[in-house]
């Protein structure tokens, strides 16, 4: 049974608190919008300016490593300035290299590309501890679990509406438009959020609702030292980073690299019902798989998080293992989409709840960053330049090979968490 105790929230407040929550998701949905981008611009930019698989993976590498040195640095910039501003921070940024990055066909360059989808990735690492942070402070460790199902499917809005729109602009217009359109989109939900978003209750005249009442009482600013202190020397949140940096290579490992997969091996296009396929039922599962894990962990595993998040990394081994065995130009497309289920789940769960529980309401967002961090870096080693030599020389037998095995790490790193809470 979860120890905290029980009390009803006023109403205004769960209504001022879904007013929060719905326009900060929107303003991360609208993230994803300026970064799943590439991958559907993927093989028109490598086959325009004649970039091997290899050349496309350093500008995936770029951003990977970009982001992973952001969501340190960001995220104790977000604990010092809040949620709201960080969030906003980096939504100037990305939509400023969204623009530059479709003026590329004026310098067709490799370098121009790596360093402008580079400075993107930084300011698109401003993004997940700025949700944190913020949701740290609205809700309790109680319903951590359960938000972490909410925070999945803003994210999955944002990727289900640039796959479906990607796939028609590549297809009906010129590549640019993919960073153009997704542009002026993240401009209007930014001062959505501008207007509608703030960092804690008390902002709102309500009280603070933490269950640690130190946290309520002090008001003080954040001590970046202490806060960079008690994350970095809590043992759960650096298991918890290993298993986020396996997540890295399996996540990135299949976003970055199936839609050209399912072009040059069934010769699926971004028009097609295979491809609309994934495009509607990815989000939906990966949303599904994010409910499932979160409250899996608060009601089963009384807000355990590692049960749940060890139970999806099996899942993910079992399902790239039929994957490896089974494929068609229906099937493959149906099995990456229940694949998506069992990588969601563990990505929400522990880069949401798990950095809230073990961060607290002062070092949520440099938590979050921390553990992000890592899938980064495992994104950048592995799911870009590796991955793309891999997919070279071994061709995408190598590629599934590769992200079965940090399927099962992250797995067997989740299962010395089992009995840990917060």
């Amino acid at each position: 049974m979860n120890s905290e105790p029980k009390r009803e929230l006023p109403k205004d407040f769960i209504s001022r608190r879904n007013r929060n929550w719905i326009f900060l998701g929107l303003m991360y949905a609208s993230y994803y919008m300026c970064r799943y981008n590439f991958p559907i611009a993927n093989k028109t930019i490598s086959e325009k300016f004649g970039f091997s698989r290899e050349e496309i993976g350093w500008i995936i590498a770029a951003t990977m490593w970009a982001y992973a040195f952001g969501q340190l640095l960001n995220g104790l910039i977000t604990d010092r300035i809040g949620g709201r501003k960080a969030i906003l921070t980096g939504a100037v940024g990305t939509i400023i290299l969204n623009i530059l990055m479709g003026f590329g066909g004026y310098f067709s360059s490799l370098t121009y590309f790596m360093l402008i989808w580079g400075l993107n990735g930084y300011f698109q690492a401003f993004g997940a501890p700025s949700v944190v942070k913020t949701n740290a402070n609205w809700f309790r460790i109680s319903e951590r679990g359960t938000f972490t199902g909410i925070f999945g499917l803003m994210i999955q809005f944002g990727r289900w509406a640039i796959m479906i729109l990607g796939g028609i602009l590549i297809v009906r217009l010129s590549w640019e438009y993919l960073f153009f359109i997704p542009s002026v989109i993240t401009f209007i939900f930014a001062v959505l959020a501008y207007l509608n978003v703030k960092d804690t209750p008390e902002e709102c005249g309500f009280d603070c609702i933490s269950s640690d009442k130190n946290e309520c009482e002090d008001n003080s600013s954040v001590d970046v030292l202490s806060v960079a202190k008690k994350v970095l020397t809590s043992k759960p949140l650096w298991i918890i980073s290993f298993a986020y940096f396996c997540t890295g290579v399996v996540r990135h490992g299949v976003d970055q690299w199936y839609i050209r997969y399912l072009k040059e091996v069934h010769q699926i296009s971004t028009d097609s019902f295979g491809y609309m396929l994934t495009a509607f039922g990815l989000p939906v599962a990966a949303v599904l798989g994010s409910f499932a894990a979160g409250i899996a962990s608060d009601r089963l595993f009384a807000s355990r998080r590692g049960p749940a998040a060890a139970l999806m990394y099996l899942g993910q081994f079992v399902m790239l293992i039929l994957f490896a065995i089974f494929s068609g130009e229906l099937l493959s497309p149906v099995l990456i989409v229940i694949m998506q289920f069992f990588i969601n789940g563990p990505h929400s769960l522990l880069g949401g709840a798990a950095a809230m529980d073990f961060g607290g309401r002062k070092a949520a967002g440099f938590a979050s960053g921390l553990i992000d961090c890592w899938q980064y870096i495992g994104a950048g080693l592995v799911a870009g330049v590796f991955m793309g030599r891999i997919i070279e020389s071994f061709g995408y037998t190598g590629w599934i090979i590769t992200l079965v095995v940090f399927a099962l790490l992250g797995f067997l790193s989740m299962l010395t968490l089992w009995n840990k809470k917060a």
